[in-house]
């Protein structure tokens, strides 16, 4: 991309410091974040908190506080997290309420509140940045994607989104529905692809390219050879991506238990953010076994941004070093600026018309939406 396109293409993530460093959190959050602290909440000690997640660092925060016992230290029982393997299935669990915790990606969360009219309630935001965008060993550049296929973990993702706006900074146009023999020179096909099948993808050639959240960027850079062209953290800094969510229905049953498990959440993701290494032994699948990858490919993941391999010089994945963004950081405190810039790429994005934006949320603003989805007394 030249100089006035990576500008343009700044300028649809621009979001305020203020903003961003609403993440101080209130004197009570910051007080009870201590570990020494008592709490004077915890609901039913009879009720378990199920949760769920898809093996991605977007899940993060569910882990930690279950496998480093903050569940327990608020008073809430907690059964260990379940592993589900594609994104339609861990829908499923959480709206049927086989579990009550789980991690949903931004505009998934938007999709489900407005156009499924599912009740849903953000606590926290899990992570920031954490998306990677790949290419296949046959491709150089983004502009080299013309007339092929990559994959997307689903249409509601700001992978999605970020990604094709950087192929459309490129010069090429995003499609869906179309067979690569039906392809334009300077046109993309998008389909989905679960994130587990990615690297795979990659290494057969059934993908050009692709975006997914880390570590299966890492595992695709080892296994498959494929090429870490764009961290998402360069085009959006310090941008959100899953949530923590529960049902308005869950936390109005127990409030006082739904305040303890998101304080456990946030101890749980400011924990991560400052013990990487141990946070990739938990992880890998020859440590805590929770991630289908090994420990060496998560702790790249979390640990590997090295300007000489990914900066301009190297595959230009930063082209930015100078906004010192990290590849996986976490900061669980919701900022509302993030939903306008959220609803605003998906109005913008290409998805298959099965998933069609409902016209009611071409006139909502990112901060009505963020008022109705984020519960703030439950993460102030």
């Amino acid at each position: 991309m030249n100089a006035q396109s990576d500008k343009n293409l700044k300028k649809s993530y621009t979001l305020s410091r203020r903003e961003l460093m609403l993440g101080t959190g209130s004197a009570l959050l910051a007080s009870a974040l201590s570990p020494g602290c008592s709490f004077p909440w915890g609901g039913s000690k009879s009720r378990t908190l199920t949760s769920g997640y898809i093996p991605i660092l977007d899940s993060v925060p569910l882990i930690v506080a279950y496998e480093r016992n903050m569940f327990e230290e608020v008073g809430v029982n907690a059964e260990k997290p379940t592993l589900i393997r594609a994104w339609p299935a861990l829908m499923e669990a959480f709206t049927s309420r086989q579990i009550l915790l789980t991690h949903i990606l931004l505009p998934q969360v938007i999709f489900l509140k407005y156009a499924q009219d599912v009740a849903v309630r953000s606590v926290a935001f899990n992570h920031t940045n954490v998306v990677a965008m790949l290419l296949s060993k046959s491709v150089r550049s983004f502009k080299d994607l013309g007339g092929k296929t990559v994959g997307c973990p689903t249409w509601w993702a700001p992978h999605t989104g970020i990604f094709q706006d950087v192929l459309i900074e490129a010069g090429l146009k995003p499609v869906v529905g179309k067979s690569e023999k039906e392809l334009a020179r300077d046109e993309v096909a998008f389909r989905v692809v679960p994130p587990p099948d990615m690297t795979e993808g990659l290494k057969s050639g059934s993908l050009a390219g692709c975006t997914v959240s880390e570590p299966f960027g890492a595992a695709a850079e080892i296994l498959a050879g494929a090429t870490l062209a764009k961290m998402s953290g360069d085009v959006w800094p310090n941008h959100p991506c899953c949530q923590s969510v529960m049902l308005q229905e869950t936390i109005d049953e127990d409030r006082s238990w739904a305040q303890a498990v998101t304080i456990a959440l946030y101890r749980a993701a400011l924990w991560a953010k400052n013990n990487r290494g141990a946070l990739a032994e938990m992880l890998g699948k020859d440590g805590g076994g929770y991630f289908p990858m090994p420990v060496k490919v998560v702790k790249r993941a979390l640990m590997n941004q090295d300007i000489s391999e990914y900066g301009p010089k190297g595959t230009g994945a930063i082209m930015h070093p100078d906004w010192n963004v990290k590849r996986v950081d976490f900061n669980p405190y919701p900022y509302a600026s993030a939903f306008d810039i959220t609803i605003n790429m998906m109005k913008r994005m290409v998805v298959d018309k099965s998933a069609a934006l409902p016209e009611r949320l071409q006139t909502l603003s990112g901060e009505e939406i963020a008022k109705t989805i984020v519960d703030y007394d439950l993460a102030q």
